[in-house]
């Protein structure tokens, strides 16, 4: 099937993840671009979506001529990924996050599942020198244990943004900015 999300089309097999709703992945989008930030201020490193799933938002923050890596474990979403991003200097990879050998980035955009980044992903993630992390997390304990590990990496928290998009559930996404900051590093 196909979903349509800030004027992408974007494949979406029954095997690959996508959010429940294309009105809650639209706001997603729209949240992890205010905390990336402006690309014009971006680094010519390539973006990182780390666990990217079809490519949601190497196609539709990351701007068309950036270089976008894509790290994802599902078969099928690395499959739809590859399609999504066809026409964009996209590298998509597939493997766990914790075994890709990181890269620099200007900025790593990371979407893990429920269980949060984790120590390993965290040191991924640091290893990319990045100055600017978003991180989408649907799970408030995990979130508050990666702030933790991330400032330990040498990254700041600047702010936390919640979407209410699953109404009327007890479930939330957070969007969460993180800037480098190397005196944090321990």
């Amino acid at each position: 099937m196909h979903e349509e999300i800030d004027g992408q089309r974007l494949r979406v097999s029954a095997a690959s993840f996508f959010q429940a709703s294309p009105a809650g992945a639209a706001a997603l989008v729209r949240a992890v671009r205010r905390a990336a930030g402006d690309p014009a201020t971006w680094t010519s490193d390539p973006v990182i979506d780390l666990y990217g799933g079809v490519g949601l938002f190497a196609a539709t923050v990351v701007p068309p001529d950036h270089p976008v890596i894509v790290v994802e474990s599902n078969e099928s979403a690395v499959a739809d990924a590859k399609v999504n991003l066809r026409d964009r200097p996209a590298r998509i990879i597939r493997s766990e996050v914790a075994r890709w050998r990181a890269v620099p980035a200007s900025v790593v955009i990371a979407d893990p599942s429920r269980t949060g980044l984790g120590a390993a992903a965290v040191s991924a993630v640091a290893a990319t020198r990045a100055p600017v992390v978003v991180l989408v997390s649907c799970d408030p304990a995990s979130l508050g244990r990666d702030v933790g590990l991330l400032a330990r990496a040498g990254y700041r928290f600047e702010y936390t943004e919640v979407l209410d998009l699953f109404p009327h559930t007890h479930h939330v996404e957070a969007v969460s900015r993180f800037v480098r900051d190397d005196r944090l590093s321990s």
